[in-house]
């Protein structure tokens, strides 16, 4: 989910097994507390905008695949890049079938999360960097980067600004 900027909230309820991956643009930003709020505090109302971005609810189990924008994965769209007008996006890739190969990007920022299984990090003049769940990473625009040796249940978490960016395949 994306909560626009301005929306007050707090923590209603969490299951014992919630993950909670929790990215603030900027990264520096105030945060008050307000012990006295009742939440919810008023009637739903999706179509808000708060300087142009609304409220996005993505649930993965209604989710469909569709092809990622690296050879060899499929991804699932969460809407972010819609919700924030382009600001940021989020989507999340699983391997699927075919070869991966190198490619770059030209993306400000391209912050990427293992949710499940593994896969090895090649980047253009780095060593190469074997990662597993929990581990994040960032690809900086214009570096060539590949996703090798990934295992079949691998699921990244991609988070980029803008939401929109090009990527270029090497062959």
């Amino acid at each position: 989910m994306i909560q626009p900027p301005e929306i007050r909230h707090r923590v209603l309820y969490a299951s014992a097994n919630i993950e909670v991956i929790e990215i603030g643009v900027p990264a520096q930003h105030v945060t008050t507390i307000d012990h006295d709020m009742e939440l919810p505090n008023g009637p739903p109302n999706s179509g808000r905008e708060f300087q142009g971005q609304v409220f996005v609810h993505y649930l993965k189990k209604e989710a469909r695949p569709i092809p990622f924008r690296i050879p060899g994965f499929a991804c699932l769209e969460t809407g972010i890049s819609k919700g924030t007008r382009g600001v940021a996006g989020v989507q999340v890739a699983m391997k699927s079938s075919g070869e991966t190969c190198w490619t770059s990007h030209n993306a400000d920022i391209h912050f990427t999360f293992v949710m499940e299984g593994s896969m090895t990090l090649e980047g253009e003049g780095e060593e190469p960097r074997d990662l597993t769940i929990g581990d994040a990473f960032v690809c900086p625009p214009g570096m060539l980067t590949r996703y090798s040796r990934c295992s079949s249940d691998l699921e990244l978490l991609e988070v980029t600004l803008p939401g929109e960016f090009e990527t270029a395949l090497e062959q």
